[in-house]
């Protein structure tokens, strides 16, 4: 008899601990708990999505392009209704960007728009990069880009090639119909 009540017991502590652990204040957590919500649209970009065969790329820059796995993204859209839940959701999305695991790489604002981006890594190394992007006039993105050793400057060099690549429409059409 003391043998169940001692695997109920411990299933029980086990399970306290597991819960007592989760960071309500890490991206992957924020994704789970929004991207089926309404207000939300969310969806999974493969890196391959750019076809960079006509950029010329250097051996550093193909070397970054293969580094990305595959980019998480969940908007939300404002519009006269939403404009309250909009700020109040803003700030959950920016309290997840201040959790101390995320290095800030960077913050700007450009033509309106104001954009953060953290990294997860080491200083050279980044496994992720977490990108918010947000307008009082149309909402905000998060973006979780997923790879393995991406190095900053090398994608920074990827992205001005960017110009000279294809970019598949189709799936980027879902987010550009989002925000209309």
């Amino acid at each position: 008899m003391k043998t169940p009540l001692k695997f109920v017991f411990t299933l029980l502590c086990l399970s306290l601990v597991l819960i007592s652990c989760k960071d309500e204040n890490s991206i992957q957590t924020y994704f789970v708990d929004h991207q089926e919500l309404p207000e939300f649209t969310s969806f999974d970009v493969s890196a391959k999505l750019v076809d960079f065969s006509k950029a010329n790329l250097t051996e550093e820059e193909q070397t970054a392009y293969e580094s990305i796995r595959k980019l998480d993204v969940l908007a939300y859209r404002v519009n006269e209704d939403t404009k309250d839940k909009y700020q109040q959701e803003l700030n959950k999305a920016k309290k997840v960007f201040k959790n101390p695991k995320y290095d800030e790489l960077m913050e700007f604002k450009d033509s309106g728009v104001s954009v953060t981006i953290n990294t997860i890594g080491e200083e050279d190394t980044v496994d992720e990069f977490l990108v918010l992007a947000s307008s009082k006039d149309t909402g905000f993105t998060v973006i979780r880009v997923l790879g393995d050793d991406m190095k900053p400057e090398a994608l920074i060099k990827l992205t001005n090639k960017l110009q000279n690549a294809d970019v598949d429409q189709g799936q980027l059409k879902n987010l550009m119909d989002f925000f209309k």
